[in-house]
Protein backbone atom coordinates (compact mmCIF):
# COMPACT_ATOMS: atom_id res chain seq x y z
CA UNK A 1 0.00 0.00 0.00
CA UNK A 2 1.70 3.03 -1.62
CA UNK A 3 2.07 6.11 1.25
CA UNK A 4 -0.52 8.62 1.98
CA UNK A 5 0.58 12.07 -0.03
CA UNK A 6 1.40 14.75 2.62
CA UNK A 7 0.82 18.85 2.44
CA UNK A 8 4.35 19.07 2.69
CA UNK A 9 5.05 17.17 -0.08
CA UNK A 10 2.11 19.31 -2.10
CA UNK A 11 3.79 22.54 -0.95
CA UNK A 12 7.05 21.24 -2.07
CA UNK A 13 5.66 20.52 -5.84
CA UNK A 14 3.68 23.62 -6.08
CA UNK A 15 6.55 25.86 -4.53
CA UNK A 16 4.75 27.53 -1.78
CA UNK A 17 3.85 27.66 1.66
CA UNK A 18 2.12 24.76 3.75
CA UNK A 19 -0.05 27.43 4.60
CA UNK A 20 -0.95 28.80 1.15
CA UNK A 21 -1.73 25.19 0.36
CA UNK A 22 -4.16 25.12 3.16
CA UNK A 23 -5.61 28.49 2.39
CA UNK A 24 -5.92 27.78 -1.74
CA UNK A 25 -7.93 23.79 -1.03
CA UNK A 26 -9.69 25.75 1.59
CA UNK A 27 -10.83 28.75 -0.57
CA UNK A 28 -9.63 31.11 1.26
CA UNK A 29 -10.45 34.73 -0.02
CA UNK A 30 -7.48 37.14 -1.16
CA UNK A 31 -5.90 33.79 -2.34
CA UNK A 32 -5.04 34.77 -6.00
CA UNK A 33 -6.16 32.47 -8.86
CA UNK A 34 -2.78 31.30 -10.31
CA UNK A 35 -1.42 30.59 -6.68
CA UNK A 36 -4.96 28.14 -6.95
CA UNK A 37 -4.51 26.88 -10.06
CA UNK A 38 -0.72 26.12 -8.76
CA UNK A 39 -2.00 24.17 -5.56
CA UNK A 40 -4.55 22.08 -6.90
CA UNK A 41 -2.55 21.20 -9.75
CA UNK A 42 0.46 20.04 -7.88
CA UNK A 43 -2.38 17.75 -5.45
CA UNK A 44 -4.24 16.58 -8.48
CA UNK A 45 -0.31 15.02 -9.47
CA UNK A 46 0.47 13.66 -6.96
CA UNK A 47 -2.83 12.40 -5.46
CA UNK A 48 -3.07 14.66 -2.50
CA UNK A 49 -6.52 13.81 -0.35
CA UNK A 50 -6.90 16.24 2.69
CA UNK A 51 -6.31 13.62 6.03
CA UNK A 52 -9.67 16.16 7.30
CA UNK A 53 -12.03 14.46 4.57
CA UNK A 54 -11.74 10.84 5.30
CA UNK A 55 -11.48 12.03 9.17
CA UNK A 56 -15.18 13.76 8.75
CA UNK A 57 -16.66 11.06 7.39
CA UNK A 58 -15.72 8.73 9.49
CA UNK A 59 -15.76 10.14 13.25
CA UNK A 60 -18.46 12.53 12.14
CA UNK A 61 -16.60 15.66 13.21
CA UNK A 62 -15.67 18.77 11.44
CA UNK A 63 -11.66 18.70 11.66
CA UNK A 64 -11.43 21.60 10.96
CA UNK A 65 -10.17 24.48 13.75
CA UNK A 66 -11.45 28.59 14.32
CA UNK A 67 -8.42 30.84 14.47
CA UNK A 68 -9.83 34.82 15.88
CA UNK A 69 -7.88 37.16 15.94
CA UNK A 70 -7.95 40.85 16.31
CA UNK A 71 -6.59 42.09 13.17
CA UNK A 72 -4.60 40.58 10.50
CA UNK A 73 -2.56 43.38 10.09
CA UNK A 74 -0.06 42.83 12.80
CA UNK A 75 2.51 40.56 10.74
CA UNK A 76 3.06 39.07 14.68
CA UNK A 77 -0.37 37.33 14.19
CA UNK A 78 0.88 36.22 10.29
CA UNK A 79 3.62 34.38 11.32
CA UNK A 80 1.60 32.77 14.43
CA UNK A 81 -0.93 31.61 12.08
CA UNK A 82 1.50 30.20 9.16
CA UNK A 83 3.06 28.05 11.86
CA UNK A 84 0.10 26.91 13.87
CA UNK A 85 -1.89 26.22 10.25
CA UNK A 86 1.19 24.07 9.09
CA UNK A 87 0.97 21.92 12.66
CA UNK A 88 -2.78 21.65 12.10
CA UNK A 89 -2.41 20.66 8.79
CA UNK A 90 -0.03 17.88 9.14
CA UNK A 91 -2.81 16.42 11.70
CA UNK A 92 -5.44 16.77 9.07
CA UNK A 93 -7.10 19.83 10.18
CA UNK A 94 -8.71 22.70 8.13
CA UNK A 95 -8.47 26.73 9.68
CA UNK A 96 -11.17 28.75 9.64
CA UNK A 97 -9.49 32.38 10.14
CA UNK A 98 -11.91 35.49 11.30
CA UNK A 99 -10.65 38.74 11.92
CA UNK A 100 -12.74 40.54 14.35
CA UNK A 101 -11.11 43.98 13.55
CA UNK A 102 -10.09 44.85 17.00
CA UNK A 103 -14.13 45.24 17.71
CA UNK A 104 -15.22 43.54 20.95
CA UNK A 105 -19.12 42.81 19.77
CA UNK A 106 -17.54 41.09 16.77
CA UNK A 107 -15.64 38.38 19.08
CA UNK A 108 -18.96 37.73 20.14
CA UNK A 109 -20.51 37.14 16.85
CA UNK A 110 -17.35 35.20 15.36
CA UNK A 111 -17.47 32.95 18.54
CA UNK A 112 -20.81 31.76 17.82
CA UNK A 113 -20.32 31.41 14.35
CA UNK A 114 -17.55 29.18 14.58
CA UNK A 115 -19.50 27.64 17.25
CA UNK A 116 -22.46 26.99 14.58
CA UNK A 117 -19.88 25.42 12.39
CA UNK A 118 -19.48 23.01 14.83
CA UNK A 119 -15.59 23.44 14.75
CA UNK A 120 -13.61 20.84 16.59
CA UNK A 121 -11.43 23.71 18.45
CA UNK A 122 -10.71 26.93 18.57
CA UNK A 123 -7.55 29.53 19.36
CA UNK A 124 -8.45 32.76 19.97
CA UNK A 125 -6.59 36.11 20.10
CA UNK A 126 -9.47 38.27 21.35
CA UNK A 127 -9.82 42.24 20.70
CA UNK A 128 -10.87 42.62 24.42
CA UNK A 129 -9.77 40.65 27.36
CA UNK A 130 -11.96 42.47 29.96
CA UNK A 131 -13.81 39.49 31.70
CA UNK A 132 -17.20 39.96 29.77
CA UNK A 133 -19.23 38.52 27.47
CA UNK A 134 -16.23 36.90 25.66
CA UNK A 135 -14.66 35.29 28.12
CA UNK A 136 -18.36 33.74 29.69
CA UNK A 137 -19.31 32.74 25.69
CA UNK A 138 -16.05 30.52 25.79
CA UNK A 139 -16.64 28.61 28.68
CA UNK A 140 -20.41 28.23 28.02
CA UNK A 141 -19.39 26.97 24.51
CA UNK A 142 -17.29 23.78 25.70
CA UNK A 143 -15.35 23.97 22.99
CA UNK A 144 -11.89 23.24 23.16
CA UNK A 145 -9.98 26.51 23.36
CA UNK A 146 -6.47 27.98 23.24
CA UNK A 147 -5.99 31.74 24.30
CA UNK A 148 -3.13 32.91 22.19
CA UNK A 149 -1.31 35.51 24.51
CA UNK A 150 -4.52 36.34 26.37
CA UNK A 151 -5.42 35.52 29.62
CA UNK A 152 -7.55 32.34 30.63
CA UNK A 153 -10.90 32.16 31.02
CA UNK A 154 -12.34 29.54 34.42
CA UNK A 155 -13.60 26.64 32.32
CA UNK A 156 -12.76 23.13 31.46
CA UNK A 157 -10.94 22.60 28.07
CA UNK A 158 -9.64 26.24 28.06
CA UNK A 159 -5.64 26.31 27.56
CA UNK A 160 -3.33 29.59 27.44
CA UNK A 161 -0.07 29.96 25.53
CA UNK A 162 1.72 32.78 26.68
CA UNK A 163 4.67 34.93 26.09
CA UNK A 164 6.67 36.01 29.05
CA UNK A 165 6.25 39.80 27.98
CA UNK A 166 7.02 40.24 32.31
CA UNK A 167 10.53 38.87 32.24
CA UNK A 168 11.67 40.51 28.82
CA UNK A 169 10.79 44.48 29.64
CA UNK A 170 12.65 43.55 32.94
CA UNK A 171 15.54 42.68 31.11
CA UNK A 172 15.35 45.88 29.18
CA UNK A 173 15.09 48.23 31.87
CA UNK A 174 17.90 46.69 33.76
CA UNK A 175 19.62 46.68 30.20
CA UNK A 176 19.00 51.03 29.80
CA UNK A 177 19.26 51.64 33.57
CA UNK A 178 23.28 50.23 32.73
CA UNK A 179 23.45 52.12 29.72
CA UNK A 180 23.14 55.17 31.93
CA UNK A 181 19.31 56.01 31.47
CA UNK A 182 17.04 57.19 34.38
CA UNK A 183 14.59 58.90 32.41
CA UNK A 184 12.92 55.61 30.88
CA UNK A 185 9.43 56.13 29.21
CA UNK A 186 6.76 53.17 28.23
CA UNK A 187 4.01 53.49 25.88
CA UNK A 188 1.42 50.36 25.41
CA UNK A 189 -1.59 49.13 24.25
CA UNK A 190 -4.68 48.87 25.94
CA UNK A 191 -4.97 48.46 29.79
CA UNK A 192 -6.80 44.83 29.93
CA UNK A 193 -4.98 42.90 27.42
CA UNK A 194 -2.69 40.56 29.15
CA UNK A 195 0.78 41.37 27.07
CA UNK A 196 0.46 45.61 28.21
CA UNK A 197 -0.63 44.62 31.89
CA UNK A 198 2.39 42.09 32.11
CA UNK A 199 4.51 44.63 30.22
CA UNK A 200 3.52 47.15 32.38
CA UNK A 201 4.23 45.43 35.44
CA UNK A 202 7.63 44.27 34.50
CA UNK A 203 8.97 47.98 33.74
CA UNK A 204 7.53 48.98 37.53
CA UNK A 205 9.08 46.49 39.32
CA UNK A 206 12.93 47.15 37.22
CA UNK A 207 12.18 50.52 37.90
CA UNK A 208 11.60 49.55 41.75
CA UNK A 209 14.60 47.15 41.95
CA UNK A 210 16.91 50.05 40.31
CA UNK A 211 15.63 52.77 42.73
CA UNK A 212 14.23 54.96 40.19
CA UNK A 213 10.44 56.35 40.71
CA UNK A 214 7.42 55.37 38.71
CA UNK A 215 6.99 58.80 36.97
CA UNK A 216 3.25 58.87 35.43
CA UNK A 217 3.82 61.72 33.11
CA UNK A 218 6.66 59.29 31.22
CA UNK A 219 3.91 56.28 30.59
CA UNK A 220 1.34 56.34 27.95
CA UNK A 221 -1.25 53.57 27.06
CA UNK A 222 -2.80 53.24 23.32
CA UNK A 223 -4.77 52.37 21.01
CA UNK A 224 -3.75 49.52 18.75
CA UNK A 225 -3.63 51.71 15.88
CA UNK A 226 -1.20 54.12 14.18
CA UNK A 227 -2.77 57.25 14.73
CA UNK A 228 -3.61 56.89 18.36
CA UNK A 229 0.23 55.61 18.88
CA UNK A 230 0.86 58.35 16.95
CA UNK A 231 -0.93 61.09 18.67
CA UNK A 232 0.22 59.38 22.35
CA UNK A 233 3.84 59.51 21.59
CA UNK A 234 3.42 62.77 20.66
CA UNK A 235 2.16 64.11 24.29
CA UNK A 236 4.92 61.83 25.76
CA UNK A 237 7.89 63.85 23.40
CA UNK A 238 6.18 66.89 24.39
CA UNK A 239 7.17 66.70 28.04
CA UNK A 240 10.44 68.50 29.42
CA UNK A 241 12.40 67.51 29.83
CA UNK A 242 12.48 64.90 27.09
CA UNK A 243 12.63 61.19 28.11
CA UNK A 244 16.15 59.16 27.56
CA UNK A 245 15.06 56.04 26.37
CA UNK A 246 11.48 54.55 26.12
CA UNK A 247 9.91 51.24 25.56
CA UNK A 248 7.54 50.28 23.14
CA UNK A 249 5.13 48.07 23.44
CA UNK A 250 3.55 46.85 20.31
CA UNK A 251 4.10 46.49 16.70
CA UNK A 252 1.95 48.94 15.29
CA UNK A 253 2.35 51.38 18.09
CA UNK A 254 6.04 51.43 17.36
CA UNK A 255 5.11 52.29 13.57
CA UNK A 256 3.16 55.25 14.90
CA UNK A 257 5.79 55.99 17.47
CA UNK A 258 8.21 56.14 14.49
CA UNK A 259 6.23 58.69 12.51
CA UNK A 260 6.29 60.63 15.82
CA UNK A 261 10.13 60.61 16.62
CA UNK A 262 10.34 61.86 12.90
CA UNK A 263 7.81 64.77 13.50
CA UNK A 264 9.70 65.46 16.19
CA UNK A 265 12.81 65.55 14.82
CA UNK A 266 14.30 63.10 17.08
CA UNK A 267 17.28 60.94 16.24
CA UNK A 268 16.76 57.04 17.95
CA UNK A 269 20.12 56.24 19.35
CA UNK A 270 21.08 60.14 19.42
CA UNK A 271 18.46 61.83 21.19
CA UNK A 272 16.35 58.89 22.50
CA UNK A 273 16.93 55.35 23.20
CA UNK A 274 14.83 52.64 21.98
CA UNK A 275 13.75 49.36 22.95
CA UNK A 276 10.82 47.11 21.02
CA UNK A 277 8.70 44.36 21.86
CA UNK A 278 8.78 42.54 19.10
CA UNK A 279 11.52 41.83 16.61
CA UNK A 280 10.52 42.13 13.53
CA UNK A 281 11.91 43.18 10.22
CA UNK A 282 11.23 46.59 10.94
CA UNK A 283 13.32 46.58 13.94
CA UNK A 284 16.27 44.82 12.23
CA UNK A 285 16.52 47.01 9.24
CA UNK A 286 15.67 50.63 10.08
CA UNK A 287 18.78 52.99 10.78
CA UNK A 288 20.34 52.20 13.59
CA UNK A 289 18.84 48.86 14.11
CA UNK A 290 16.03 48.47 17.24
CA UNK A 291 16.65 46.92 20.47
CA UNK A 292 14.01 44.47 20.75
CA UNK A 293 12.15 41.44 23.35
CA UNK A 294 12.43 38.84 20.70
CA UNK A 295 10.25 35.86 21.23
CA UNK A 296 9.80 32.66 18.63
CA UNK A 297 6.96 32.98 17.21
CA UNK A 298 7.01 29.95 15.12
CA UNK A 299 7.17 28.24 18.44
CA UNK A 300 4.45 30.25 19.87
CA UNK A 301 2.13 29.11 16.76
CA UNK A 302 3.10 25.73 17.22
CA UNK A 303 2.86 25.06 20.65
CA UNK A 304 -0.70 26.80 20.36
CA UNK A 305 -1.71 24.05 17.76
CA UNK A 306 -0.05 20.90 19.89
CA UNK A 307 -1.52 21.98 23.16
CA UNK A 308 -5.26 22.15 20.94
CA UNK A 309 -4.95 19.05 19.55
CA UNK A 310 -4.28 17.52 23.02
CA UNK A 311 -7.18 19.25 23.99
CA UNK A 312 -9.68 17.68 21.07
CA UNK A 313 -8.22 14.40 22.03
CA UNK A 314 -8.77 14.65 25.99
CA UNK A 315 -12.73 13.95 25.99
CA UNK A 316 -12.31 13.71 29.66
CA UNK A 317 -12.42 17.59 29.93
CA UNK A 318 -9.22 18.38 31.88
CA UNK A 319 -9.18 21.44 33.67
CA UNK A 320 -6.85 24.75 32.26
CA UNK A 321 -3.52 24.72 31.68
CA UNK A 322 -1.16 28.10 30.38
CA UNK A 323 2.22 26.88 28.71
CA UNK A 324 4.32 29.79 29.30
CA UNK A 325 7.51 30.83 26.10
CA UNK A 326 10.36 32.66 26.84
CA UNK A 327 11.55 35.49 25.42
CA UNK A 328 15.26 37.36 25.03
CA UNK A 329 16.15 40.96 24.91
CA UNK A 330 18.46 41.67 21.30
CA UNK A 331 20.36 44.78 22.02
CA UNK A 332 21.22 47.18 18.99
CA UNK A 333 22.22 50.51 18.04
CA UNK A 334 19.32 52.25 19.20
CA UNK A 335 19.89 52.24 22.97
CA UNK A 336 23.30 53.60 23.08
CA UNK A 337 24.07 56.10 25.79
CA UNK A 338 22.08 58.97 25.30
CA UNK A 339 24.79 62.47 26.34
CA UNK A 340 22.35 65.28 26.87
CA UNK A 341 22.95 67.28 29.86
CA UNK A 342 19.20 67.19 31.55
CA UNK A 343 19.61 63.67 30.94
CA UNK A 344 21.41 62.81 33.87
Amino acid sequence: MSQRVTIREVAQQAGVSVGSVSRALNNYPHVSEELRNRVVAAALELGYQPAFLAHSLRRGETNSIGFLVGTIANPVIATIFEAAAEALADSGYAITLVSSRNKADLDIAYLRLLASRQVSGMIVSSASESQDRSSALINNLGIPTVMLDRSIPYGERIFAVQSDHFAGVKDAVYHLVNQGHRHIAFIGGPKNFYPTQQRFLGYRKALSEAGLPLRRELIRFTSFTETDAFAEALVLFRHKPLPTSLIVAGNIILIGTLRALQDRGLDIGQDIALVACDDMPLTQLYRPPISAISRDLNLLGKTAARLLLRGIQDKKGRTDQVIKLPTSLITRKSTARIHRPEAV
